[in-house]
């Protein structure tokens, strides 16, 4: 009883000072982790663009984000470690072509991503409830369809 008290007394010093040690990450860091009024604006423009539904979102497997609508294209490449992520806007419209390039500090790389992703979980887990409604819609009108021709081989012979 008494190793067990001692285990949770130790996981919980651990809990602690992990939180401590993650509160100076989010307090202190270089000068260059200054966001840009540009960079606010990118951030806030992606966000924008994610929450619309007629977005089009796409990853690959080397972590590059994309969003597509109408004339506009974002993509998000994030670099997994302490060096700055780059975030391209393309704005193809009549006027011209429009082509931005901002680096995003790792910090808002990391949430810019994880906000990508939730949406994307979001979306995924959408039409997969889309598509089980649409199979089990089928499966019920299958059903139905089977029994009355059940009932009509019986009701004729």
């Amino acid at each position: 009883m008494f190793g067990y008290k001692l285990g949770y007394r130790i996981k919980r010093l651990r809990v602690k000072w992990r939180q401590w040690t993650l509160s100076f990450n989010n307090r202190i860091g270089p000068e260059t982790q200054i966001t840009t009024p540009y960079q606010e604006k990118a951030i806030r423009l992606w966000r924008l663009v994610l929450k619309d539904e007629e977005s089009k979102l796409g990853v690959n497997t080397n972590g590059v984000r994309q969003i597509e609508k109408d004339n506009l294209l974002m993509v998000f490449q994030y670099t997994d470690g302490n060096s700055d992520s780059i975030l391209t806007i393309m704005n193809i419209t009549e006027n011209g072509n429009h082509i931005y390039e901002l680096h995003i500090h790792a910090k808002q790389s990391h949430n810019i991503c994880d906000y990508f992703d939730d949406e994307m979980d979001r979306r995924m887990n959408k039409a997969d409830k889309t598509k089980r409604s649409i199979i089990e819609t089928d499966l019920d009108k299958l059903v139905n369809f089977q029994d009355l021709q059940l009932k009509k081989q019986k009701g004729g012979k």
